[in-house]
């Protein structure tokens, strides 16, 4: 019943972050010129500080399930199996770091960092093309442990 809980809070968590990054990339940054220029950051960064709760809660259900589910799923896996499951599962801990690592800089209030920032729709493209390695990883651990590959 725990892994049943953990997948699903780690499914859901999983569609809320990425829900939000794709819509940010998708929806809002392309609808940023239509607010006055002088008003823009403010808007964006109080878009940025709502969302952030919800993002950094997803975060830590996201490291809590998936940890969990490690431990109870890993042991089981098939000996012939280990190293395909360590394969897809380092495809998505590199999605997954890439995409932390880009969300944490862009988050970081820091005057070095302004030029990274002013390229959000950029970073939030390269953090989708990290979100869908995490999507492939997920895919590829699945498939390892049904047998599938």
């Amino acid at each position: 019943m725990l892994q049943l809980i953990c997948h699903i809070l780690h499914i859901a968590a999983t569609c809320t972050s990425l829900g939000g990054l794709f819509y940010s990339r998708m929806v809002l940054l392309p609808n940023m010129r239509y607010i006055p220029q002088e008003a823009r950051e403010q808007y964006l960064n109080k878009m940025i500080k709502r969302f952030a709760y919800i993002k950094w809660a997803g975060v830590i259900v996201i490291i809590i399930t998936g940890i969990i589910q490690w431990i109870d799923i890993y042991p089981n896996i098939n000996i012939v199996d280990k190293s395909k499951y360590l394969i897809a599962f380092a495809i998505k801990m590199i999605g997954a770091l890439g995409l932390f690592s880009i969300t944490f800089l862009l988050a970081l209030p820091n005057e070095k960092l302004k030029g990274m920032q002013q390229h959000r729709a950029f970073w939030a493209g390269v953090n989708i093309f990290c979100a869908l390695t995490i999507l492939i990883g997920a895919a590829l651990m699945r498939a390892t442990r049904n047998g599938q590959l």
